[in-house]
């Protein structure tokens, strides 16, 4: 079945790029190191002080972070992932002596030089806790580039205002960009209903916590909102104890557009083919319901 599942096109839709690599690549690039990726982080701050504290003693330099990114791209292909929407954190602009015109000119070549083996679309990938400032300078750069298919908003989610990127996201629109916003993973069913409300997402990167309430999973189908979700994430980080109580199942069953992804396969070591495999092996899914929501991701 793995083998099956390994050959069939799949879609990679909640991705952050530099993030998306093996960590066999990594270290092989970087043996010195001895980096071992924990099986699990202490929620989402064991995960920042973990790229903090490990991952960015050997991301130092603009050829690193190009080399992270390609071998998102590499890693991606290799699991036959046909269709990667992968964000670009715009804070890497830091690692270019603060040039974003560099950071979208790798990006671009990237994507030139991948263009027959995939379907590379990224997204400008915006970190909360940047600075406005930044955000609006580099974020509207991207955005006027052209070079861009979507933009994501991540970091912490309970406590923090979404206020500020409103302009962001109503730029965005009107230059047809897709609107991504991390939520209700570790923040209440809440938040979801108002991040809905406030910035108007396409979609949502995770969003599992709209399981606690019929209301917010309405909204969720009333705004024809696609849920971008990644199991083995989730559990690593202690967001859900186990597969067999993910909510995924009932946000299937309740009719809601669903994606399974890696969200940082070099953190959380499983594939696209490796989750769909998992979710069926626990007995959550069967192979046609998997099948299902793998073309969900094609259909973009």
């Amino acid at each position: 079945m793995r083998e099956k599942f390994h050959k069939l096109p799949k879609a990679d839709v909640h991705n952050h790029f530099h993030l998306g690599g093996t960590a066999q690549r990594l270290n092989a690039r970087y043996p010195q190191a001895h980096i071992e990726i924990p099986a699990k982080f202490d929620g989402l701050d064991g995960m920042i002080d973990f790229i903090y504290g490990t991952l960015n003693q050997v991301m130092c330099t603009a050829e690193d972070v190009v080399f992270f990114m390609e071998m998102a791209l590499e890693s991606s292909i290799e699991d036959n992932v046909t269709l990667l929407e992968a964000s670009v954190d715009v804070g890497l602009a830091r690692f270019f002596d603060g040039s974003i015109d560099r950071v979208i000119e790798e990006v671009v070549q990237l994507k030139q030089r991948y263009k027959d083996r995939i379907d590379f679309r990224p997204d400008i990938g915006v970190n909360k806790d940047l600075p406005l400032e930044k955000v609006y300078s580099h974020g509207m750069h991207c955005i006027a580039s052209g070079h861009f298919h979507g933009i994501d908003i991540y970091g912490k989610e309970a406590g923090k205002d979404l206020k500020p990127f409103q302009d962001l996201f109503h730029t965005a629109r009107e230059h047809q960009l897709k609107t991504k916003v991390h939520i209700g993973e570790f923040s209440g069913h809440e938040t979801i209903e108002g991040t809905i409300l406030l910035l108007k997402p396409d979609e949502i990167q995770h969003g599992i916590r709209a399981v606690d309430s019929e209301k917010t999973m309405d909204l969720i189908l009333e705004h024809d909102i696609r849920l971008n979700i990644c199991p083995q994430s989730n559990l690593a980080l202690g967001a859900v104890n186990n597969l067999k109580e993910h909510p995924i199942r009932t946000l299937f069953d309740k009719g809601i557009n669903l994606t399974i992804n890696t969200d940082d396969l070099l953190l959380f070591d499983a594939t696209v083919t490796d989750q769909f495999i998992d979710l069926l092996e626990a007995g959550v899914f069967t192979f046609e319901e998997l099948d299902s929501i793998r073309r969900n991701g094609l259909d973009s």
